[in-house]
């Protein structure tokens, strides 16, 4: 309501922290950055982040905008995967600490967590370029995955040339593997169907065993992120862009800078897919 509005307003003229005025501060900060579209958006579950508020979204034109860091995030292509099975709920349940366990022992997880799959410098282009292919070509999954997957599990114009030596070392054994923070490996079972029609069409039924998965692009997308802070940096003072706030170091989209930190986040989207 407009109480609210004004409320908010008073705190960010004053420069008062506290509750989720923070997060105001950060939309209103994009709201100024270049070729930005009509907005900047705050939704639902808005909350401090880096540069750019969690939950905050801005649409930039392709021409007159700039791509920044912040706007990525540093866990490129972070999301969510759900795996339907066969499984019932009392197929499961007297198995559960066994089950736990088993996946404690075959799925590494937490800070630096790696994994059996040992890469090669090729392989890990491979990854960057073809993303879930490459998994899907290696046996980890089934062509048919790939119909399910954004983008069928690929992004085009990525170039692993512009991803760093020390990204990609990085991930040389953190293909398959969780990480830490909020990802996470649930073995799931519904317990309410609240549209059977989105339900039958995913083939989802009450007390249906389910896996849902929660990864990114592991260490390699942060690379990539730390990497460009600093391209970023000097290409927000050669093109004199006005930033309100440190964080939102940018470059126009279409500048060489912005080029090749834009075809490096699509390896980091692929890195995820695979992943």
């Amino acid at each position: 309501d407009e109480e609210t509005i004004q409320s908010l307003l008073k705190d960010v003229e004053e420069k008062r922290g506290g509750g989720f005025t923070p997060a105001i501060v950060q939309v209103l900060n994009v709201a100024m950055l270049p070729g930005i579209q009509k907005a900047s958006i705050a939704m639902a579950d808005i909350h401090p982040g880096y540069g750019f508020a969690i939950g905050g979204v801005g649409a930039f034109d392709i021409d007159e905008g700039v791509i920044s860091v912040a706007g990525v995030g540093f866990d490129i292509n972070c999301g969510v995967r759900v795996l339907t099975t066969p499984l019932d709920r009392e197929d499961v349940e007297a198995k559960k600490e066994e089950l736990a366990n088993q996946l404690f022992r075959d799925v590494p997880a937490g800070l630096g967590s790696h994994g059996d799959i040992r890469l090669t410098p090729s392989e890990i282009d491979d990854v960057l370029i073809n993303g879930a292919e490459f998994a899907v070509k290696r046996g980890y999954g089934f062509p048919e995955d790939l119909e399910y997957i954004e983008e069928n599990g690929k992004v085009q114009n990525a170039d692993p040339d512009n991803v760093s030596r020390k990204a990609k070392e990085r991930q040389f054994r953190q293909v398959g593997t969780l990480g830490s923070g909020n990802h996470y490996l649930e073995v799931q079972w519904v317990e309410e169907i609240y549209d059977i029609k989105a339900a039958d069409a995913y083939g989802i039924h009450k007390n249906q065993i389910l896996i849902a998965i929660h990864c990114g692009s592991r260490a390699l997308g942060h690379q990539i992120g730390t990497d460009y802070l600093q391209t970023l940096a000097e290409a927000s003072r050669k093109y004199n862009i006005p930033i309100r706030e440190r964080e939102l170091v940018c470059a126009p989209f279409k500048s060489p800078e912005g080029q090749r930190y834009w075809t490096a986040v699509n390896c980091g989207i692929n890195c995820a897919f695979a992943n």
